[in-house]
């Protein structure tokens, strides 16, 4: 009891002298007849005290252990919720629950200054600006006010306080995308650090200048610059994290993959050597990302199951924690678009539906599965023909993604015949894409506007922009955004009347497609195929044409199969149509008449939009 009085705040023991006060002026008042009225009137005298003095109700304590009676067991509390916060959101309080407690902490003791520094952290779960705001500055605040910061020279502990509130103010600032009050309050972090001749901090302030300005072409000297002085103060995580950020901005520059590999070993060292777990994760989780923008899903599917088994998906005891970090919310959104991808859609949603058990929609990286979610709903939707329920998707996906958003739209109206609402938007995307060096969506935003102007029967317009995608595509080293350009070229090509150099360009760019590829693409591959060897044919004799419609026939069921994994009605229906024309060639009159059938029935369930089928042999 010493030991804890002792430490109490000054407002703490006046509290504690009021409510002893006044339990003895309570005590005076009433006359006491007997033993069992003296006991009841202590006990309502007590509760009395607690409700009035202490602000704490009897069901609330019960529900949790952060009563403000004991200094321990709300420090021990809100030690607790923050590890939660970081590690395992699922398990800790609701955001509403949890400011309940902590407005009771703080109506207790309002220089509690973990108590606002947790419900700093509480609001950023929710996107509230105003009150993360508030509790951030109220933190700084008490713990100048405490002295909990100064040293042996206090002015020292206070001047760090401040310098520290104006990093973090800098950093709230930027995640809410405010980046030039960020800019404001960065520089006063970097005016104060410099005037205590601070050397961490201005380290941590460098950082924080490079995700203000990685936009700029210049960006990677910053980076490369706190990397090196990260490294000379003996400062491994901000070193491991300027790897890792240099690593992202050389992928997106295009630099070969190797090399990129080789700098995420060398910051794996660094993470095993400081045992940075945290750090481990983000690096597999990057180089899954990495891996697919470089179209490689193979690699990037082997990086997502690594990063998972280093952390197991079953239900763990309770004092063991799961690591339901940003990283691990990646991998899973990684893993259910490269299922949905190959067709494997139950596979997708079961992974989906984890997603949303681990990180329920209040959490904060919720956003990154629920726009997987609309995503492949969305693809689901457009290979089933449903461009109404694909258009009412775009409003969530845009939501979370403008940019994505913007391009599906474009898509949907594309596939709506829409051509020059369509072609307006993809103008004005390509511009903005271009200006913030979004170089993958510019190369899916140039083949959309080469399939509109071929849609429109205009190939000879379409083949400069397929050409400046593919240089994009090469400079960047985007292989797979390089082989389905091929694909568009060798199909300008055939509809040129030039099959032969479409055939030859199909075989520089099918072997990518079909080790690395989505399954519509494969099938789309295949179709191609088996249209220039179609067209091929035409001056070949007798005997050698019905070898190569037979072959045609082969390369047409396989794309039937791919097309039928993702319920693709629309291209199953032009494959059964091509295919009853070759059977009609061939002269045979059961398998035509079979695939008629079927095209029959597709074609009263799909109408064609007015776009004559003919246009796409």
């Amino acid at each position: 009891m010493i030991l804890a009085y002792s430490k109490l705040s000054f407002s703490q023991v006046f509290k504690l002298y009021t409510a002893l006060q006044q339990y003895f002026q309570n005590g005076e008042k009433k006359t006491v007849e007997d033993a069992d009225m003296e006991l009841t009137n202590r006990e309502e005298g007590e509760r009395k005290m607690e409700k009035e003095e202490l602000d704490v109700s009897i069901r609330e304590e019960e529900v949790s252990c952060s009563g403000p009676l004991s200094q321990k067991q709300a420090e021990f509390f809100l030690s607790q919720q923050a590890s939660l916060l970081k590690n395992d959101e699922t398990k800790a309080l609701t955001p509403a629950s949890l400011q309940k407690e902590l407005n009771n902490l703080l109506k207790f003791n309002p220089d509690f200054a973990e108590a606002h520094y947790l419900s700093y952290l509480n609001n950023l779960r929710v996107q509230d600006v105003f009150s993360s705001t508030h509790s951030l500055l109220h933190y700084f605040d008490r713990l100048i006010l405490t002295g909990a910061e100064s040293k042996s020279n206090g002015e020292e502990g206070y001047g760090r306080s401040l310098r520290y509130a104006a990093l973090n103010l800098a950093a709230l600032h930027c995640r809410f995308g405010h980046y030039q009050q960020a800019e404001l309050a960065l520089q006063e972090a970097i005016r104060i650090a410099q005037e205590s001749n601070d050397h961490v901090c201005l380290q941590h302030c460098l950082s924080w200048l490079y995700v203000l300005g990685q936009k700029r072409s210049d960006s990677y000297v910053l980076l490369e610059h706190s990397v090196k002085k990260a490294v000379h103060f003996g400062l491994p995580y901000l070193a491991s994290l300027g790897i890792q950020s240099l690593v992202q901005q050389r992928a997106f520059a295009g630099k070969t993959a190797n090399k990129l590999m080789d700098a995420l070993k060398d910051s794996d060292l660094l993470h095993w050597k400081h045992s940075l777990s945290e750090l481990i994760d983000i690096s597999i989780a990057q180089k899954t990302a990495i891996w697919r923008l470089y179209g490689r899903s193979t690699m990037a599917l082997q990086q997502a199951q690594m990063l998972l088994s280093m952390n197991s998906l079953e239900s763990v005891n309770a004092g063991v924690q799961q690591n339901n970090t940003e990283s691990f919310a990646v991998a899973l959104c990684h893993l259910a678009e490269l299922h949905a991808e190959q067709g494997c859609f139950a596979a997708a949603s079961e992974v989906l539906k984890h997603l949303k058990e681990r990180f329920p929609p209040n959490s904060q990286h919720a956003q990154l599965w629920m726009l997987c979610d609309q995503k492949i709903q969305f693809d689901r939707a457009m290979n089933d023909g449903k461009y109404h329920l694909a258009d009412s998707l775009v409003t969530g996906i845009t939501a979370l993604n403008s940019i994505e958003g913007v391009y599906r739209k474009a898509i949907v109206l594309q596939a709506q015949n829409q051509m020059s609402e369509a072609h307006k938007l993809l103008q004005k995307l390509l511009i903005h894409c271009q200006k913030i060096r979004n170089t993958e969506m510019v190369i899916s935003v140039l083949l959309s506007v080469a399939e509109l102007y071929w849609r429109s029967s205009s190939p000879t317009i379409a083949l400069p922009v397929l050409l400046q995608a593919l240089a994009l595509s090469k400079e960047y080293r985007l292989q797979y955004l390089a082989s389905e350009t091929v694909l568009n070229l060798a199909f300008a090509q055939l509809i040129l009347g030039i099959p032969e150099q479409a055939l030859s360009l199909l075989h520089m760019a099918i072997e990518p497609i079909l080790a690395d590829g989505a399954v519509l693409d494969k099938g789309r591959a295949m179709f191609l195929v088996a249209k220039c060897q179609v067209a091929s044919a035409a001056s070949y004799d007798p005997l050698k044409k019905a070898e190569a419609l037979e072959a045609a026939i082969e390369n047409l069921n396989e794309a039937k199969n791919y097309f039928a994994k993702v319920d693709c009605k629309e291209q199953i229906r032009d494959v059964v149509y091509f295919q009853a024309r070759l059977y009609h060639t061939l002269g045979k009159t059961q398998e035509r008449n079979r695939c008629a059938m079927l095209f029959r029935q597709l074609h009263q369930e799909l109408p064609s939009h007015g776009v004559p089928l003919i246009n796409h042999l």
